[in-house]
């Protein structure tokens, strides 16, 4: 079940995923339209250490801006490091610069959670950038992805110019860097304009040549970048297996003909097939695909503080039950515990893990005094590690 999407939603998108074909959701949730604003965009940029040269950019009218041209060493302004000068780049702004943000995933809960939810949608490993844009000022000429992208509208209007050719399955590599004068030629011509309004969503296949254009100023749209797991990967996620083949280590002393060529390549070749088709490899692929997606995990502090200090029982000490008795046993002492604190002792030992409040929420009749009492002897005894 997803958090943002319906049933009928997500369907979609994982047709168009299948069929490798864009797709454009109207919002009919309002929550994905108050993932990001404007009040919200400046409060995350005011956050001065957290951005630097590698994930806070500057583009004019399809060039990047340096970094140093609008950077400062923060002495002035109470900075810790190098981070971009709010001044410098409310000035390129006014001159219609596009601000670009990288890597926002855990410095908002709400794209988190919609980050965590296309993983599931997917099982794609996900990450997200944010795209601010002044009216008719263009950030990038038209490109691809090398990974799919779910961009969510969140603020003003923007136009995206679907054109018709396709790069098959692009990876980042050299290989795949092509100049302006070259993607826009590759690029054809525009088949489809899609305007988007705050909460759309338009999905983009890895490969799909697009633009976009501000038609209001402010726009704001988060990419969220979907990566999914490649034959490649298998090749680095098997690399250990390689390298403890004692043939694939040994030295190719010599090559005299293509004979001698096609040998190597056959025995590379049935190496490579009992490496591959092994019963365990198959176990570990499958785990490996299953296991793709980022862990997406954020700090509670709060249920912290409301749970209260957690104590964990060591497995190194037990109770054992002797007629109406109970004693604490290590390997070299037996214990007797109180009368008293029998029946508590049952129930941490069976917990495993306890805190002030399971205790009290478990036996409310006991005063503070006698749960710490309780407490303080466990710690005493080294009952808890």
């Amino acid at each position: 079940m997803s958090n943002y999407f319906s049933d009928k939603q997500v369907k979609l998108l994982e047709e168009a995923k299948s069929s490798k074909n864009y797709v454009h959701l109207k919002n009919e949730n309002q929550s994905l339209k108050d993932i990001m604003n404007l009040k919200n965009l400046n409060k995350i940029i005011s956050m001065h250490n957290c951005w630097g040269q590698n994930n806070f950019s500057l583009v004019l009218d399809k060039n990047i801006i340096p970094f140093r041209n609008f950077s400062t060493d923060g002495n002035d302004l109470g900075f810790s490091k190098t981070s971009p000068d709010p001044i410098k780049v409310e000035n390129y702004i006014k001159k219609g610069a596009s601000l670009v943000l990288n890597d926002l995933i855990y410095l908002s809960k709400d794209i988190q959670l919609l980050a965590d939810d296309l993983q599931i949608i997917t099982n794609g490993k996900c990450q997200a950038n944010l795209y601010f844009s002044m009216q008719s000022h263009q950030a990038f000429a038209p490109h691809y992805d090398t990974h799919d992208v779910f961009a969510l509208h969140c603020e003003g209007e923007k136009v995206w110019n679907i054109y018709e050719n396709f790069e098959q399955d692009p990876i980042n590599h050299p290989i795949f860097k092509n100049s302006l004068d070259e993607r826009t030629k590759k690029s054809g011509k525009i088949i489809d304009q899609v305007l988007l309004k705050p909460g759309d969503l338009l999905y983009l296949p890895r490969g799909q040549f697009h633009d976009a254009l501000a038609s209001k100023n402010g726009a704001i749209h988060i990419a969220f970048g979907i990566t999914y797991m490649k034959p490649l990967d298998l090749f680095q996620y098997y690399w250990e297996n390689y390298i403890v083949n004692e043939y694939f280590r040994s030295d190719v002393k010599e090559l005299n003909s293509i004979k001698d060529v096609k040998e190597i390549h056959s025995k590379i070749v049935n190496e490579l097939d009992k490496i591959i088709n092994n019963n365990d490899l198959y176990e570990h692929s499958l785990q490996y695909f299953q296991n793709w997606p980022y862990k997406l995990v954020g700090y509670d502090i709060k249920k912290i503080v409301n749970e209260g200090v957690q104590y964990q029982v060591s497995d190194k000490i037990s109770i054992s039950e002797d007629g109406s008795k109970l004693f604490l046993v290590d390997e070299k002492n037996k214990v007797p515990v109180p009368d008293k604190f029998i029946e508590i002792m049952k129930f941490t030992f069976d917990k495993k893990i306890i805190s002030y409040k399971i205790l009290k929420d478990k036996y409310p009749n006991l005063t503070d005094e006698t749960l710490d009492e309780f407490l303080n002897a466990m710690k005493n005894m080294m009952v808890f590690i």
